[in-house]
């Protein structure tokens, strides 16, 4: 009879990463940790979780700005229920979807609109005016989201504005430096004699 050898099998240890690598999984675990919604990746920037969202928050911003003066032009009644929302609830460092989400909880709202309640017309028409109308203020931050995507979009662009501009910014620097150079020394680079202006 033929014995088999029992084989017992040792668990392997999985390798240590480098410190660099902890530090980078670390960095990156607690900038997803924030919501969830992000995947570890190992390319980002140290603050990337804190840049996106103050990139949102300004386009939200800019959006609001947008729409205000959208609104101005198109429906005086939600214009004037946006500027209202503003001065009550100022935008401060916070979470712009917070902002959003609360002016999107608020009930309807009648606004009257003082400069539309002189328009002559038949009655119906004039009481109905003066009496205001309706605004819905989830309608205002759809509108106000819509406009932030656009916005986002315009922006799409600007990394490579970016490389222009930081070219820019060189050569300019560039130019200063010869400039001074060239004010404290003469042609050979010998330092100008105070006395001398030739």
């Amino acid at each position: 009879m033929m014995r088999c050898a029992r084989i017992e099998r040792t668990p392997r240890l999985a390798p240590v990463p480098s410190t660099t690598t902890r530090a980078r999984r670390a960095t990156t675990k607690a900038a997803s940790d924030d919501d969830g919604s992000y995947v570890e990746d190992y390319n980002r920037s140290p603050y990337y979780t804190q840049t996106e969202r103050r990139f949102v928050d300004l386009i939200t911003i800019q959006a609001i700005k947008n729409t205000l003066h959208y609104l101005q032009e198109t429906n005086g009644e939600m214009h004037m229920y946006l500027h209202t929302y503003i001065v009550e609830h100022p935008i401060k460092n916070e979470d712009m979807d917070e902002w959003l989400s609360a002016l999107a909880s608020t009930p309807l709202t009648r606004v009257v609109d003082p400069r539309r309640s002189s328009v002559p017309g038949p009655k119906e028409e004039e009481d109905a005016l003066r009496k205001g109308r309706k605004v819905s203020p989830r309608d205002v931050c759809e509108r106000i989201m819509a406009c932030r995507v656009e916005v986002a979009k315009e922006l799409a662009g600007v990394s490579n504005q970016l490389n222009v501009r930081n070219s820019s910014v060189l050569r300019k620097a560039l130019e200063a430096t010869f400039r001074e150079y060239d004010d404290v020394t003469d042609f050979r680079g010998e330092k100008k004699d105070a006395d001398d202006d030739t």
